[in-house]
């Protein structure tokens, strides 16, 4: 498969990353699979998971076609709705206290793009982001302890995960309970009402906001401008109509909460305020919670939030929320919107634990706004000792400001009311609620087993396919000619060595193609090829001297020299060969000639030029390299070597010198300027992109005629492709041989 000029062929990347680099594939993925088994055998905590099944009823009221609707692209929308804030939100706030600590204090989910982000603050000296105890439970519990399955059916499952199988059930439970709190047309109706009720409060808080700005106008045109107060009287005021806005965000909750509770009593709230029903058996806990919200406000007045004394007065009210609502669940009798049908028992649970938990937020609004006004009244008393024309003002002002502060709360929990209309789920039949589960779930092991086998593979081949891109070995002639801008000669297949070659020498050798009966092999008829190549390509200007040489060693160069010089000396020419590769001589072991005298001495002025020559076959003299020298560059650039050079265009038709490999020593250098053309040999799979262009580069800074390129080492696979048409034919031609019938 051939990639076009300056693409990467990937699929020829991804299978010499599988042949080439298994072992650092096997390398990155043992990295990660073994110290992740080690973790989940030795460190991971056990985990347990619960289930609760729903089922989401469709409306009687909905059109046929909204029903078709709704059991497609409904169920999608459920799907996102279920994992909105507001309703993680509820949970936390309803789950048991046992079950909201697992979720602050042991917790699963790591947010570590905050925790970078925080230290690049620190660093910077900037404010670092701290989420408080109930965002954190809430995050863990969306990110890491709940998922939702929603089928087509309208199935729902809903699976959480716990250190502890008690916590486990009242995660899976409360979510259940929640749900059908959203679910229920009760709640649906409840929903409408605070929209209402909210609506008619920021109606009068707008009209009242008017006024007031009204009245304050008309009285700093009457004054002739504002009026200046004492430093302590404009403290005392700005903290009076702080609480003053204060009370009335509480009066507005409590409001919302009394309209809540008359609904689901199947009363209609009274203008002049909700009383509720004093239960003498309840006067303590009320009396304690009252007694605790006093004592908070006491202390939030001299310390901050996070001061130890604050925080146990909260627990403290909590616990007695707690009680509170515990003890009056049992006395409720709901029946929302005075419906006269029984309720489900399901239902009735459910619906009496909302009334309870909403007579307990009353208590505590009501204790919280009677501790305010304590405070607002002393403030007014204080502010009594000014004079009426400053007592006026100041009454003004902070009329200005409490409504102002209250138009604006209402207007934000008239948005937030009418997104809860909006977001209400359709009705939830309860299929199955969670059970206690009696092992540990296998969920979090496997899933950290699938992260460190996925890991570990992602990592061993994202390393080896980074090393071999990085390395860019070059394999097709396409890669040579964009990488040189040379013509490919030719590519020969890889052959087998001899065997008494392999065995009786410690060092690669030459090989001979084409020995015996194998004369027609597939490489020495590669080598004909280049051949005829050269031939063709210096018609009008035959070479005479040849270099052949590589960039760098083990390319196969020698190997090449021999059996291109084989098939020249076929087309009747007097060939020379010449080993100038003094410092690592080869061809005279693969010739089986002595290397007593040669080159080197012949250069050295020590020999004259018939003794350096052997005669191998008619037509083929061969110099070997000689004794070795210490300085064998100086040699190959004498004045000597340039008349051997002469001497030999004169007295053979074609001179194939073996030289050094040119990234390795820069020895054959001053004769690639005086040869005919110089032949750069590279190994397949073998010979990187970097080399074979700093070779090419330092040719012809030195003013050579790098006529081509060989590529030697063919796989087998890339020779089958290669050379698909010639086995094919060969083949043939073996079993005409062997007898069989001509087509």
């Amino acid at each position: 498969m051939e990639a076009k000029a300056g693409s990467v062929d990937y699929i020829r990347l991804l299978r010499r990353v599988a042949i080439q680099r298994w072992r650092l594939i096997l390398a990155g993925f043992l990295a990660v699979v073994v110290p992740t088994i080690v973790v989940v055998k030795f460190s991971t905590e056990t985990l347990y998971e619960a289930s609760a099944t729903l089922f989401l009823l469709q409306e009687r009221s909905d059109a046929a076609f909204l029903r078709d609707f709704a059991s497609s692209e409904g169920n999608a929308l459920y799907a996102v709705l279920l994992r909105i804030r507001s309703l993680a939100q509820a949970v936390i706030e309803a789950v048991p206290k046992e079950s909201r600590d697992e979720l602050t204090k042991r917790v699963l989910f790591s947010d570590y793009l905050l925790m970078i982000m925080n230290s690049i603050r620190r660093y910077t000296g900037g404010e670092v982001i701290v989420y408080s105890p109930t965002e954190l439970a809430m995050r863990e519990l969306q990110e890491a302890r709940t998922s939702f399955s929603v089928s087509k059916d309208g199935t729902v499952t809903i699976t959480t995960l716990a250190f502890s199988p008690r916590v486990a059930v009242d995660l899976a439970n409360t979510y259940v309970e929640v749900l059908l709190s959203r679910s229920s047309s009760f709640s649906r109706q409840q929903a409408r009402g605070t929209r209402a009720l909210l609506e008619n409060l920021w109606g009068q808080a707008k009209a009242s906001q008017s006024e007031a700005e009204d009245a304050w106008r008309k009285f700093q045109a009457k004054a002739g401008g504002t009026l200046k107060l004492p430093e302590e009287s404009r403290l005392e005021l700005t903290a009076l109509a702080n609480l003053e806005s204060q009370i009335a965000d509480l009066q507005v909750n409590r409001d919302i909460a009394e309209n809540k509770l008359a609904y689901l009593k199947g009363d209609k709230k009274k203008p002049g305020g909700f009383t509720p029903v004093i239960d003498p058996s309840m006067q303590a806990l009320r009396e304690r919670l009252a007694q605790l919200e006093a004592k908070l406000a006491a202390l939030t007045e001299r310390y901050t939030d996070q001061h130890p004394s604050v925080q146990n007065a909260r627990a403290e009210i909590k616990e007695a929320q707690d009680q509170l609502a515990t003890a009056r669940e049992p006395q409720q009798a709901p029946k929302p919107g005075g419906v006269q049908t029984p309720l489900k028992p399901i239902e009735t649970a459910h619906l009496s634990k909302q009334m309870a938990a909403l007579d307990v937020e009353i208590v505590s609004l009501q204790a919280k706004e009677d501790t305010l006004q304590e405070r607002a009244n002393r403030l007014r008393r204080s502010l009594s000792a000014m004079g009426a024309r400053e007592q006026e003002y100041s009454g003004l002002l902070r009329s200005v400001m409490t409504q102002t502060r209250l138009a604006d709360s209402l207007s934000e929990k008239l948005t937030t009311a009418r997104l809860n209309e909006q977001g209400q789920i359709r009705s939830i039949h309860v299929i199955d609620l969670a059970n206690l589960p009696r092992q540990p779930s296998p969920r979090q092991p496997m899933k950290l087993l699938l992260f460190g086998l996925v890991g570990g593979l992602g990592l061993g081949v994202g390393a080896a396919t980074l090393r071999e891109y990085m390395t860019q070995i070059v394999e097709t002639e396409q890669e040579v000619i964009h990488a040189t801008g040379l013509p490919v000669l030719g590519s020969i297949p890889i052959a087998e060595r001899p065997e008494r070659i392999i065995k009786g020498s410690q060092e690669e050798l030459p090989v001979l193609f084409g020995g015996g009966d194998a004369f027609h092999s597939l490489p020495a008829d590669a080598c004909r090829a280049i051949r005829t190549a050269l031939d063709c390509q210096n018609l009008n200007r035959p070479l005479k001297t040849l270099l052949i040489t590589s960039p760098g060693a083990h390319e196969g160069k020698s190997t090449v020299l021999l059996n291109l010089g084989r098939a020249f000396l076929e087309s009747d020419r007097q060939l020379l060969i010449i080993d100038a590769d003094l410092r690592r001589p080869a061809l005279h072991k693969a010739l089986g000639v002595p290397n007593e005298v040669g080159l080197a001495d012949v250069l050295r002025g020590g020999t004259v030029w018939p003794e350096a020559f052997r005669g191998i076959a008619p037509g083929l003299d061969f110099m070997p390299a000689g004794t070795k020298r210490p300085n064998p560059s100086r040699l190959l650039s004498s004045k000597h070597m340039t008349t051997l050079l002469q001497e030999a265009r004169d007295r053979a038709d074609l001179v194939l010198i073996d030289a050094p490999p040119v990234l390795a020593v820069a020895d054959c250098m001053p004769l690639c300027r005086q040869v005919d053309g110089v032949i750069l040999v590279i190994r397949f799979g073998s010979t990187r992109r970097r080399s074979l262009q700093r070779a090419k580069d330092q040719l012809q800074k030195v003013g050579a005629h790098v006529v081509g390129v060989v590529i030697n080492g063919l796989s087998r696979r890339e020779t089958r492709h290669y050379y698909a048409e010639y086995t094919h034919y060969v083949g043939i031609k073996t079993r005409k041989r062997k007898g069989s019938k001509p087509k």
